[in-house]
């Protein structure tokens, strides 16, 4: 419900919009005086500005691109003002907050439409090279530095295994395949075989990750209405570089891996709290690995 400061309950509300002056300017607008149009475009200004920033609406467009289309609205609006139905206050309000789920609507619309070519998409595409230097370096790297705070052999074979996998078919196979024929090899759990493919997954991840280019910073707004939505609660514990960094790395993961990772060796453990506390801590278990962690190969 929006109130104003005289409705305030305890009435010290910061006032953004002078109903009076608003329902002044109008009034003279209605009655053909063309000039006071930009007075109520100015009064109205503030009122526009609190709420687009309230509800973090800048994090779809730019301010002034969000007051042109409130502006824009208002002139085709401002004359169906009535002072006996709604407060000037009122109706400008319930024009802003119409306006905005607009804009908001529109542009989450055409993200969904058009695709960022990303890193994993870029790295399907065909490329001519007969010098395979290049991809045993990769693969060198990624042995010798991945690293697992596993115990158990029949697991640590299976991991084992699956950066064998990745490096092999250029990590084309999907998530439950591999982890379908981990399970078959190794007669692991259905579960257990997708926990142990996420934790290398993210392993590789994290040890390729200064070899990519330079990316686009990743704005949380732009996360919400897709599958990494989740990741969008979690920025206010990072950087915006260290955010960017975590969607990357956690990018078609589950996010059990944020309890998983504090105790890797522990099998189902995300399971035994449906509501844990998320907190920095695993967050950078997630980012730099645990310093306790060894390598997974004897290189």
């Amino acid at each position: 419900m929006l109130t104003t400061s005289k409705h305030h309950p305890n009435g010290g509300a910061i006032s953004h919009c002078d109903n009076a002056q608003l329902e002044q300017a109008i009034a003279r607008f209605q009655a053909g005086d063309a000039a006071s149009l930009g007075e109520v475009i100015r009064l109205v200004e503030p009122r526009a500005l609190t709420l687009i920033r309230f509800h973090k609406t800048n994090h779809y467009r730019p301010e002034d691109e969000l007051l042109s289309d409130i502006n824009f609205k208002l002139m085709r609006s401002i004359r169906k003002f009535d002072a006996r139905r709604a407060s000037g206050f009122s109706y400008v309000s319930r024009i802003i907050d119409s306006s905005l789920r607009t804009s908001v609507s529109n542009q989450r619309r055409n993200w969904q439409r058009y695709s960022e070519l990303s890193d994993e998409i870029a790295n399907r595409l065909p490329a001519r090279s007969d010098d395979w230097s290049v991809c045993d370096d990769l693969v060198f790297k990624v042995k010798s530095r991945v690293r697992t705070t596993l115990t158990d052999e029949t697991e640590l074979s299976a991991c084992r295994w699956l950066v064998e996998s990745f490096c092999q078919d250029g990590f084309a196979s999907r998530r439950h395949a591999c982890a379908d024929a981990c399970m078959g090899v190794f007669q692991l759990s259905h579960a257990r075989s997708r926990e142990l493919h996420d934790q290398v997954m993210l392993e590789v991840r994290r040890v390729l990750y200064g070899d990519l280019k330079p990316r686009e910073q990743i704005i949380p707004g732009r996360l919400l209405g897709t599958r990494a939505a989740w990741m969008a609660r979690y920025s206010p514990l990072l950087t915006q570089s260290e955010f960017t960094w975590f969607c990357v790395l956690m990018a078609g993961l589950a996010p059990y891996l944020l309890l998983l990772i504090v105790d890797p060796a522990k099998s189902n453990s995300h399971r035994q709290d449906r509501n844990p506390a998320i907190g920095r801590r695993n967050l950078e278990l997630i980012l730099y690995g645990c310093p306790d962690a060894r390598p997974l190969f004897d290189i």
